[in-house]
């Protein structure tokens, strides 16, 4: 029967941890890319904007993989309108990649922005997108957002240009369902004069969700390091114990000694009187000096 019992609970714990995930499976629910070439640095500014399926379970970690030269610059989640920074783990270098994982822990939109490298050769800039992911998405969206004096413009696959509200023209394609691990590629060329910037100086527009502080992504964590400052005041706490203790006894100990002394002092030096006519002898008379009896001493 314990046999069993124990086959039993190895076979319930080798699956469980499986159940588990395919409980919470990860599936995006939308994901809008928008590429912003030469926006407000000499660089391609990339937008992520996504939402989890209702079926996930929170919070859960989703993880993103970007190009190892990229630099990321921000995470956020939407708040009442607002962008304000989220918690996120990384990156770590995985091959020509760089993995980071972003904690969702509501279901809002979260807010992922990037920077990468365009290819220049003269007039011509050149840049590809690549999208990698091990979750489906049930509505991936990419758009472009080119500067205003750009020429030859051209992408594969083709995209639909859009006139915007402001009269800005941004390129746009809807690519639907996206299967997990399936790849989604985007090569871009268009020629430029200038190297002006569309909006230069343009501040982040994801603000903190409370004054800068450790838990602010790029500061040190306090929470990275609490176990060891838990266990360091453990051990400052057993060694100030240890040296109380060991000074205790010390203490008991001298305390102990001069009761001592001072009984045995005290029942030495007790004074003798004469039996006979009451004189008090002095230390080591053995005859009152008086009389001259015999002094008694108890023994």
């Amino acid at each position: 029967m314990r046999r069993w019992f124990v086959l039993l609970f190895i076979v319930g714990i080798t699956v469980w941890p499986f159940s588990a995930h395919a409980q919470n499976a990860i599936q995006f629910s939308t994901l809008q890319v928008e590429l912003r070439p030469e926006y407000d640095k000499p660089s391609m500014l990339l937008i992520y904007d996504f939402q989890l399926a209702g079926s996930a379970i929170l919070p859960v970690d989703v993880a993103f993989r970007i190009p190892k030269e990229d630099n990321l610059v921000a995470v956020a989640s939407l708040s009442n309108g607002q962008l304000l920074n989220a918690d996120f783990s990384g990156p770590t270098m995985d091959d020509d990649w760089q993995v980071f994982e972003v904690k969702v822990q509501s279901p809002t939109t979260y807010h992922i922005e990037y920077y990468a490298p365009i290819s220049r050769t003269g007039k011509q800039r050149e840049f590809n997108f690549v999208w990698m992911s091990d979750y489906p998405i049930n509505d991936f969206k990419l758009s472009i957002l080119p500067p205003a004096d750009i020429t030859q413009f051209a992408t594969a696959p083709s995209l639909n240009s859009v006139t915007n509200s402001d009269g800005s023209i941004s390129w746009e394609k809807d690519f639907g369902t996206v299967l997990a691990s399936q790849s989604v590629t985007l090569k871009i060329n268009y020629n430029r004069a200038s190297d002006a910037l569309t909006n230069p100086g343009l501040q982040s527009g994801v603000e903190p969700s409370q004054p800068i502080d450790a838990n602010t992504p790029g500061r040190v964590m306090l929470s990275n390091y609490l176990p060891y400052v838990i266990v360091s005041l453990g051990l400052l706490l057993i060694l100030v114990g240890a040296f109380y203790f060991w000074q205790s006894g010390r203490g008991m100990g001298n305390k102990w000694n001069r009761q001592r002394s001072l009984r045995v002092e005290t029942e030495g030096s007790g004074d003798v009187y004469c039996h006979q006519c009451g004189t008090r002898a002095l230390k080591g008379d053995r005859f009152c000096r008086v009389c001259g009896t015999k002094l008694r001493r108890e023994t």
